[in-house]
């Protein structure tokens, strides 16, 4: 079986992002085997990890990963109020979701199952 442990995200200040993906419930944890290396590691409630490593700001593009969250419109509106911007995307079946990014500009899709037809 293959899953998947932990995406690493360049970040060009990281307080401030360590603040932005608080707002999604991360929780900081111990860095392993990175000493001397600037960053933060954060877990998601699953057990799975973000990585922020210290990097060079990027160019904007469609690179992005996901989250699952309970409460659609509760993830919006946290995102709103720390002023994060939004992107749509076409619907998919099933799914409402939106697209941030943070302080970095790294593009994040975050999604909520909608109900099962009856």
């Amino acid at each position: 079986m293959t899953t998947l442990l932990h995406v690493n995200v360049e970040v060009t200040d990281v307080p401030r992002a360590l603040a932005f993906y608080r707002l999604l419930g991360l929780v900081e944890i111990e860095r392993a085997g990175t000493p001397g290396r600037a960053g933060a590691w954060l877990r998601f409630a699953d057990g799975r990890e973000l990585h922020l490593s210290v990097g060079p700001a990027k160019p904007a593009s469609r690179c992005h990963f996901a989250v699952l969250v309970e409460d659609l419109e509760a993830a919006r509106a946290a995102f709103a109020a720390a002023g994060a911007p939004f992107e749509s995307e076409r619907e998919i079946p099933g799914l409402v979701r939106f697209f941030t990014r943070d302080p970095d500009g790294n593009r994040i899709e975050v999604v909520q199952h909608t109900a099962e037809p009856a």
